[in-house]
Protein backbone atom coordinates (compact mmCIF):
# COMPACT_ATOMS: atom_id res chain seq x y z
CA UNK A 1 0.00 0.00 0.00
CA UNK A 2 1.74 3.31 -0.93
CA UNK A 3 1.84 6.86 1.02
CA UNK A 4 -0.88 8.18 -0.68
CA UNK A 5 -3.86 5.13 -0.93
CA UNK A 6 -2.66 5.30 3.57
CA UNK A 7 -3.36 9.46 3.40
CA UNK A 8 -6.77 8.88 1.48
CA UNK A 9 -7.88 6.00 3.77
CA UNK A 10 -7.36 8.16 7.28
CA UNK A 11 -8.78 11.31 5.80
CA UNK A 12 -11.91 9.42 4.86
CA UNK A 13 -11.96 7.57 8.37
CA UNK A 14 -11.33 11.15 9.84
CA UNK A 15 -13.85 12.88 7.84
CA UNK A 16 -16.73 9.72 9.02
CA UNK A 17 -15.69 10.16 12.18
CA UNK A 18 -15.77 14.09 12.32
CA UNK A 19 -19.37 13.91 10.80
CA UNK A 20 -20.89 11.48 13.18
CA UNK A 21 -19.02 12.32 16.10
CA UNK A 22 -21.88 13.74 17.95
CA UNK A 23 -24.20 10.75 20.18
CA UNK A 24 -27.42 12.70 18.73
CA UNK A 25 -26.86 11.82 15.33
CA UNK A 26 -29.47 10.64 13.18
CA UNK A 27 -31.43 9.42 16.81
CA UNK A 28 -34.95 10.31 17.63
CA UNK A 29 -35.28 13.79 19.04
CA UNK A 30 -34.35 14.42 22.61
CA UNK A 31 -33.37 10.62 22.46
CA UNK A 32 -29.48 11.62 23.31
CA UNK A 33 -27.60 14.47 24.65
CA UNK A 34 -28.30 16.59 27.73
CA UNK A 35 -31.57 15.60 29.06
CA UNK A 36 -33.32 17.18 31.67
CA UNK A 37 -35.66 17.08 33.99
CA UNK A 38 -38.86 19.40 34.67
CA UNK A 39 -39.73 20.39 38.03
CA UNK A 40 -42.70 18.58 39.01
CA UNK A 41 -45.87 19.09 41.41
CA UNK A 42 -48.05 16.33 42.77
CA UNK A 43 -51.32 15.96 43.54
CA UNK A 44 -51.39 19.74 42.74
CA UNK A 45 -51.20 22.76 39.80
CA UNK A 46 -49.67 25.77 40.59
CA UNK A 47 -52.28 28.29 42.10
CA UNK A 48 -53.51 31.13 39.90
CA UNK A 49 -51.43 33.69 41.10
CA UNK A 50 -48.21 31.25 40.96
CA UNK A 51 -48.63 30.37 37.23
CA UNK A 52 -49.62 33.82 35.74
CA UNK A 53 -46.72 35.54 37.97
CA UNK A 54 -44.12 32.95 38.04
CA UNK A 55 -44.11 30.27 35.48
CA UNK A 56 -45.86 31.90 32.13
CA UNK A 57 -44.27 35.34 32.40
CA UNK A 58 -40.71 33.06 33.70
CA UNK A 59 -41.26 30.87 30.78
CA UNK A 60 -40.74 27.72 33.07
CA UNK A 61 -42.33 24.67 31.98
CA UNK A 62 -43.56 22.58 35.23
CA UNK A 63 -45.65 19.08 35.48
CA UNK A 64 -48.54 18.34 37.48
CA UNK A 65 -48.90 14.77 38.54
CA UNK A 66 -52.36 13.20 38.83
CA UNK A 67 -54.23 16.19 38.94
CA UNK A 68 -57.25 14.74 36.77
CA UNK A 69 -57.91 12.00 38.64
CA UNK A 70 -60.13 12.69 41.35
CA UNK A 71 -62.56 14.83 38.25
CA UNK A 72 -65.73 13.97 38.81
CA UNK A 73 -66.06 12.18 35.29
CA UNK A 74 -61.87 10.94 35.21
CA UNK A 75 -64.21 7.77 34.95
CA UNK A 76 -65.68 8.18 32.02
CA UNK A 77 -62.93 8.72 29.47
CA UNK A 78 -60.63 5.67 31.01
CA UNK A 79 -62.14 3.46 28.46
CA UNK A 80 -63.34 3.70 25.22
CA UNK A 81 -66.57 1.29 26.02
CA UNK A 82 -67.90 3.92 28.78
CA UNK A 83 -67.05 7.04 27.03
CA UNK A 84 -69.41 5.84 24.36
CA UNK A 85 -72.31 4.39 26.85
CA UNK A 86 -72.15 7.09 29.23
CA UNK A 87 -72.41 9.91 26.80
CA UNK A 88 -75.09 9.55 25.01
CA UNK A 89 -75.12 10.64 20.96
CA UNK A 90 -71.33 10.60 21.23
CA UNK A 91 -71.32 7.46 18.77
CA UNK A 92 -73.25 8.55 15.68
CA UNK A 93 -71.59 12.19 16.18
CA UNK A 94 -70.27 13.22 12.61
CA UNK A 95 -66.68 14.28 12.80
CA UNK A 96 -63.14 15.09 10.58
CA UNK A 97 -60.08 13.26 11.54
CA UNK A 98 -56.72 13.11 9.68
CA UNK A 99 -55.19 9.46 8.35
CA UNK A 100 -51.47 9.91 7.31
CA UNK A 101 -51.28 6.88 5.36
CA UNK A 102 -47.75 6.96 3.47
CA UNK A 103 -46.73 9.83 5.29
CA UNK A 104 -49.36 11.96 3.35
CA UNK A 105 -52.01 13.53 5.63
CA UNK A 106 -55.78 13.94 4.68
CA UNK A 107 -59.00 14.47 6.35
CA UNK A 108 -61.31 11.77 6.27
CA UNK A 109 -64.90 11.90 7.97
CA UNK A 110 -66.72 9.23 9.75
CA UNK A 111 -69.09 8.96 12.83
CA UNK A 112 -67.07 9.36 16.41
CA UNK A 113 -67.90 6.07 17.13
CA UNK A 114 -65.99 4.58 14.15
CA UNK A 115 -63.18 6.34 14.86
CA UNK A 116 -62.91 5.10 18.48
CA UNK A 117 -63.55 1.57 16.68
CA UNK A 118 -60.38 1.91 14.34
CA UNK A 119 -57.72 4.19 15.72
CA UNK A 120 -55.82 2.11 17.51
CA UNK A 121 -55.66 -0.20 14.12
CA UNK A 122 -54.98 2.62 11.59
CA UNK A 123 -53.11 5.86 11.34
CA UNK A 124 -56.06 8.20 12.11
CA UNK A 125 -55.49 11.52 14.57
CA UNK A 126 -58.73 13.49 15.35
CA UNK A 127 -57.13 16.98 16.46
CA UNK A 128 -60.39 19.35 17.25
CA UNK A 129 -61.88 21.71 19.30
CA UNK A 130 -63.44 19.74 22.20
CA UNK A 131 -67.10 18.52 20.91
CA UNK A 132 -70.15 20.38 22.53
CA UNK A 133 -70.92 16.91 23.80
CA UNK A 134 -68.10 16.06 26.07
CA UNK A 135 -67.36 19.60 27.42
CA UNK A 136 -69.50 18.90 30.62
CA UNK A 137 -67.24 16.16 31.15
CA UNK A 138 -64.08 18.29 31.57
CA UNK A 139 -63.09 20.19 34.77
CA UNK A 140 -61.10 23.34 33.50
CA UNK A 141 -57.76 22.85 35.28
CA UNK A 142 -57.17 25.27 38.88
CA UNK A 143 -55.29 27.92 37.07
CA UNK A 144 -57.83 28.84 34.40
CA UNK A 145 -60.51 28.90 36.58
CA UNK A 146 -60.82 32.83 37.38
CA UNK A 147 -63.11 35.07 35.04
CA UNK A 148 -60.04 37.63 33.91
CA UNK A 149 -58.18 34.25 32.95
CA UNK A 150 -60.64 32.87 31.20
CA UNK A 151 -61.25 36.42 29.29
CA UNK A 152 -57.67 35.07 28.08
CA UNK A 153 -58.66 31.68 26.82
CA UNK A 154 -57.57 30.76 23.58
CA UNK A 155 -58.75 27.61 22.51
CA UNK A 156 -59.17 23.82 24.02
CA UNK A 157 -58.30 21.16 21.51
CA UNK A 158 -58.95 17.17 21.97
CA UNK A 159 -56.39 15.08 20.51
CA UNK A 160 -57.53 11.32 20.32
CA UNK A 161 -54.59 9.03 18.66
CA UNK A 162 -52.93 5.62 18.80
CA UNK A 163 -49.14 5.26 18.70
CA UNK A 164 -47.47 7.48 16.70
CA UNK A 165 -44.40 10.75 17.08
CA UNK A 166 -45.67 13.72 16.50
CA UNK A 167 -43.49 16.57 13.80
CA UNK A 168 -41.79 19.17 15.84
CA UNK A 169 -44.02 21.73 16.96
CA UNK A 170 -43.71 25.11 18.45
CA UNK A 171 -46.75 27.80 19.63
CA UNK A 172 -45.95 30.82 18.81
CA UNK A 173 -48.30 33.57 20.74
CA UNK A 174 -49.56 31.18 23.09
CA UNK A 175 -48.36 29.28 26.12
CA UNK A 176 -50.67 25.54 26.68
CA UNK A 177 -51.37 23.38 29.35
CA UNK A 178 -51.32 19.24 27.77
CA UNK A 179 -53.30 17.56 29.86
CA UNK A 180 -53.59 13.22 29.37
CA UNK A 181 -56.96 12.05 30.30
CA UNK A 182 -55.81 8.28 29.27
CA UNK A 183 -52.65 6.63 27.93
CA UNK A 184 -49.08 7.46 28.07
CA UNK A 185 -46.99 10.24 26.20
CA UNK A 186 -43.40 10.81 26.34
CA UNK A 187 -42.81 14.64 25.19
CA UNK A 188 -39.40 16.62 24.69
CA UNK A 189 -39.24 20.43 25.10
CA UNK A 190 -36.38 22.97 23.64
CA UNK A 191 -35.57 27.09 25.16
CA UNK A 192 -35.61 28.16 22.09
CA UNK A 193 -34.98 31.86 24.06
CA UNK A 194 -32.06 29.63 25.35
CA UNK A 195 -31.31 28.34 21.26
CA UNK A 196 -32.53 30.97 18.82
CA UNK A 197 -30.87 29.27 16.33
CA UNK A 198 -33.04 26.44 17.10
CA UNK A 199 -35.56 28.62 16.51
CA UNK A 200 -34.58 29.89 12.93
CA UNK A 201 -34.43 26.19 11.85
CA UNK A 202 -38.56 25.85 12.47
CA UNK A 203 -39.45 29.02 11.98
CA UNK A 204 -37.01 31.24 9.40
CA UNK A 205 -37.31 35.04 9.55
CA UNK A 206 -38.00 35.18 6.08
CA UNK A 207 -41.24 33.94 4.84
CA UNK A 208 -40.78 31.23 2.07
CA UNK A 209 -37.59 30.44 2.98
CA UNK A 210 -38.12 27.22 5.24
CA UNK A 211 -35.34 24.26 4.56
CA UNK A 212 -36.18 20.60 4.82
CA UNK A 213 -38.19 19.19 7.26
CA UNK A 214 -36.68 17.67 10.18
CA UNK A 215 -37.35 13.71 10.58
CA UNK A 216 -37.92 13.74 14.71
CA UNK A 217 -37.14 9.56 14.09
CA UNK A 218 -33.84 10.66 12.68
CA UNK A 219 -32.29 14.18 13.23
CA UNK A 220 -29.56 14.96 10.93
CA UNK A 221 -27.38 17.36 12.82
CA UNK A 222 -25.29 17.69 9.48
CA UNK A 223 -28.01 19.49 7.89
CA UNK A 224 -29.52 20.80 10.89
CA UNK A 225 -26.12 21.93 13.32
CA UNK A 226 -28.58 24.18 15.59
CA UNK A 227 -29.79 21.08 17.68
CA UNK A 228 -26.34 19.87 18.33
CA UNK A 229 -25.32 20.02 22.28
CA UNK A 230 -28.32 21.96 23.23
CA UNK A 231 -30.35 20.46 26.53
CA UNK A 232 -33.35 18.42 26.18
CA UNK A 233 -36.43 19.23 28.76
CA UNK A 234 -37.95 15.50 28.81
CA UNK A 235 -40.90 14.35 30.74
CA UNK A 236 -43.22 11.45 30.94
CA UNK A 237 -46.77 12.35 30.77
CA UNK A 238 -49.44 9.10 32.00
CA UNK A 239 -52.96 9.23 32.76
CA UNK A 240 -54.11 12.16 35.57
CA UNK A 241 -51.12 14.48 34.64
CA UNK A 242 -50.54 17.84 32.82
CA UNK A 243 -47.85 19.52 31.54
CA UNK A 244 -47.42 23.26 31.31
CA UNK A 245 -45.38 24.23 27.96
CA UNK A 246 -44.31 27.53 27.49
CA UNK A 247 -44.92 30.18 24.59
CA UNK A 248 -42.31 29.36 21.79
CA UNK A 249 -40.94 26.18 23.00
CA UNK A 250 -40.06 23.59 20.99
CA UNK A 251 -41.98 20.18 21.51
CA UNK A 252 -42.22 16.76 19.90
CA UNK A 253 -44.54 13.96 21.20
CA UNK A 254 -44.64 10.31 20.98
CA UNK A 255 -48.13 8.50 21.63
CA UNK A 256 -46.33 5.32 23.29
CA UNK A 257 -50.03 3.79 23.48
CA UNK A 258 -53.67 4.83 22.45
CA UNK A 259 -54.29 8.35 24.85
CA UNK A 260 -56.99 11.21 24.87
CA UNK A 261 -55.18 14.30 25.52
CA UNK A 262 -57.09 18.00 25.90
CA UNK A 263 -55.11 21.23 25.49
CA UNK A 264 -55.72 24.18 27.14
CA UNK A 265 -54.25 27.28 24.70
CA UNK A 266 -53.94 30.79 26.33
CA UNK A 267 -53.27 34.06 25.04
CA UNK A 268 -49.40 34.59 25.64
CA UNK A 269 -49.14 38.29 25.47
CA UNK A 270 -52.55 39.40 27.03
CA UNK A 271 -51.69 36.69 29.82
CA UNK A 272 -48.91 38.57 30.36
CA UNK A 273 -50.42 41.84 31.21
CA UNK A 274 -53.00 40.47 33.58
CA UNK A 275 -53.49 42.92 37.20
CA UNK A 276 -52.22 40.58 40.06
CA UNK A 277 -55.08 42.38 42.50
CA UNK A 278 -57.26 41.00 39.98
CA UNK A 279 -55.59 37.47 40.12
CA UNK A 280 -55.58 37.84 44.14
CA UNK A 281 -59.21 37.77 43.97
CA UNK A 282 -59.92 34.41 41.77
CA UNK A 283 -62.41 32.35 44.00
CA UNK A 284 -61.09 29.02 45.19
CA UNK A 285 -61.15 26.10 42.87
CA UNK A 286 -64.51 24.48 42.28
CA UNK A 287 -64.20 20.69 41.05
CA UNK A 288 -67.80 21.20 39.61
CA UNK A 289 -66.67 23.84 37.04
CA UNK A 290 -67.01 22.20 33.25
CA UNK A 291 -65.75 23.24 29.77
CA UNK A 292 -69.00 23.86 28.84
CA UNK A 293 -69.75 26.41 31.73
CA UNK A 294 -66.89 28.73 30.49
CA UNK A 295 -67.86 31.93 28.76
CA UNK A 296 -66.03 32.29 25.91
CA UNK A 297 -64.73 35.99 25.07
CA UNK A 298 -66.15 37.60 21.85
CA UNK A 299 -64.15 36.83 18.37
CA UNK A 300 -63.40 40.13 16.92
CA UNK A 301 -66.60 39.77 14.35
CA UNK A 302 -66.40 43.94 13.59
CA UNK A 303 -62.96 42.74 12.13
CA UNK A 304 -64.44 39.99 10.08
CA UNK A 305 -67.57 42.33 8.87
CA UNK A 306 -64.56 44.89 7.62
CA UNK A 307 -62.67 42.27 5.45
CA UNK A 308 -65.46 40.83 4.24
CA UNK A 309 -66.64 43.87 2.96
CA UNK A 310 -63.09 44.59 1.11
CA UNK A 311 -63.34 40.63 -0.67
CA UNK A 312 -66.80 41.23 -1.06
CA UNK A 313 -65.83 45.17 -3.13
CA UNK A 314 -63.08 43.60 -4.62
CA UNK A 315 -60.15 45.59 -2.98
CA UNK A 316 -57.08 43.90 -2.51
CA UNK A 317 -53.98 46.18 -2.16
CA UNK A 318 -52.21 46.79 1.27
CA UNK A 319 -52.98 51.07 1.11
CA UNK A 320 -56.97 50.40 0.39
CA UNK A 321 -56.56 47.87 3.58
CA UNK A 322 -54.95 50.25 5.90
CA UNK A 323 -57.28 53.03 4.45
CA UNK A 324 -60.59 50.95 5.64
CA UNK A 325 -59.27 49.35 8.92
CA UNK A 326 -57.92 53.22 9.97
CA UNK A 327 -61.62 54.27 9.52
CA UNK A 328 -63.21 51.36 11.44
CA UNK A 329 -60.43 52.02 14.03
CA UNK A 330 -60.91 55.93 13.83
CA UNK A 331 -57.30 56.03 13.82
CA UNK A 332 -54.99 56.97 11.20
CA UNK A 333 -52.91 53.74 11.58
CA UNK A 334 -50.04 55.02 8.20
CA UNK A 335 -49.55 58.20 10.53
CA UNK A 336 -47.90 55.66 13.15
CA UNK A 337 -44.89 53.82 12.63
CA UNK A 338 -45.59 51.27 15.08
CA UNK A 339 -49.26 50.58 13.51
CA UNK A 340 -48.08 50.59 10.72
CA UNK A 341 -45.91 47.75 11.35
CA UNK A 342 -48.14 45.74 13.05
CA UNK A 343 -50.74 46.30 10.48
CA UNK A 344 -48.18 45.01 7.53
CA UNK A 345 -47.48 42.18 9.82
CA UNK A 346 -51.54 41.27 9.83
CA UNK A 347 -51.83 41.97 5.97
CA UNK A 348 -48.46 40.01 5.35
CA UNK A 349 -50.27 37.00 7.52
CA UNK A 350 -53.24 36.98 5.04
CA UNK A 351 -51.59 37.85 2.04
CA UNK A 352 -49.80 34.03 1.72
CA UNK A 353 -48.59 34.35 -1.54
CA UNK A 354 -46.90 37.44 -0.73
CA UNK A 355 -47.83 38.92 -3.86
CA UNK A 356 -49.37 41.77 -2.43
CA UNK A 357 -52.90 41.03 -2.91
CA UNK A 358 -55.66 39.47 -0.82
CA UNK A 359 -57.87 37.33 -2.44
CA UNK A 360 -60.98 35.26 -1.18
CA UNK A 361 -59.14 32.05 -1.68
CA UNK A 362 -56.45 33.51 1.06
CA UNK A 363 -59.06 34.69 3.60
CA UNK A 364 -60.92 31.50 3.18
CA UNK A 365 -58.22 29.72 4.19
CA UNK A 366 -58.14 31.76 8.03
CA UNK A 367 -58.51 28.76 10.28
CA UNK A 368 -57.14 27.20 13.48
CA UNK A 369 -53.18 28.50 14.43
CA UNK A 370 -53.53 30.80 11.33
CA UNK A 371 -56.88 32.47 12.76
CA UNK A 372 -55.51 32.87 16.49
CA UNK A 373 -51.97 34.64 15.23
CA UNK A 374 -54.33 37.28 12.96
CA UNK A 375 -56.66 37.40 15.87
CA UNK A 376 -53.31 38.07 18.57
CA UNK A 377 -52.23 40.94 15.82
CA UNK A 378 -55.61 42.75 15.85
CA UNK A 379 -55.62 42.85 19.81
CA UNK A 380 -51.81 44.16 19.78
CA UNK A 381 -52.95 46.89 17.30
CA UNK A 382 -56.18 47.76 19.05
CA UNK A 383 -54.51 48.04 22.56
CA UNK A 384 -51.79 50.61 21.01
CA UNK A 385 -53.88 52.45 19.91
CA UNK A 386 -55.71 52.79 22.98
CA UNK A 387 -52.68 53.56 24.73
CA UNK A 388 -51.70 56.46 22.74
CA UNK A 389 -55.60 57.67 22.68
CA UNK A 390 -54.87 57.82 26.68
CA UNK A 391 -51.75 59.46 26.11
CA UNK A 392 -52.59 62.29 24.37
CA UNK A 393 -55.93 62.61 26.42
CA UNK A 394 -53.92 63.03 29.71
CA UNK A 395 -51.20 64.70 28.02
CA UNK A 396 -51.49 68.86 28.86
CA UNK A 397 -51.94 71.49 26.35
CA UNK A 398 -50.14 74.74 26.67
CA UNK A 399 -52.08 77.24 25.56
CA UNK A 400 -49.17 79.35 24.83
CA UNK A 401 -48.22 76.72 21.83
CA UNK A 402 -47.23 78.16 18.82
CA UNK A 403 -47.16 75.30 17.07
CA UNK A 404 -50.42 74.62 17.30
CA UNK A 405 -51.25 72.08 14.24
CA UNK A 406 -49.51 69.03 15.96
CA UNK A 407 -51.37 69.45 19.21
CA UNK A 408 -55.12 69.81 17.40
CA UNK A 409 -53.94 66.95 15.24
CA UNK A 410 -53.25 64.82 18.08
CA UNK A 411 -56.63 65.91 20.02
CA UNK A 412 -58.66 64.84 16.69
CA UNK A 413 -57.29 61.54 17.07
CA UNK A 414 -58.17 61.70 20.66
CA UNK A 415 -61.61 62.78 20.21
CA UNK A 416 -62.41 59.81 17.61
Amino acid sequence: MNTLTVILLVTINHLAYATNQNPGHLKPFGSVGSLLNISELYNEFPTVVEFFTNYLPKSEPIVSRQVLINDKDYSVWQTDEKLENNVYGLSTLNIKVETFKSKQRKKVQMTFGEFLDRYGKEPLLFANPVPTILQKYLVVPKPLQCDVVIENFQSTILLINGMNASPLMIGEDHDRFHCIIRGHKRIVLVNTFKYPDVRKTILPEKRGHRGPSINPDKVDLDQFPAFANIDYHVVDLKSGDCLFIPNSWLFQERTLKNTISVIYNIKHHQALHLNVDQLNTCSNYDPTFTLDQVVWPAEPQTFGEVIMNLINSKVQDFDKWQDAFSKHLSFDLASDSTGSALFEEFFDSIDIDSDGQITSAEVGQIQGMHQHHITDILFEITKLIHSRQTANASTPVDSNDTQSTEDDDEADKSDL
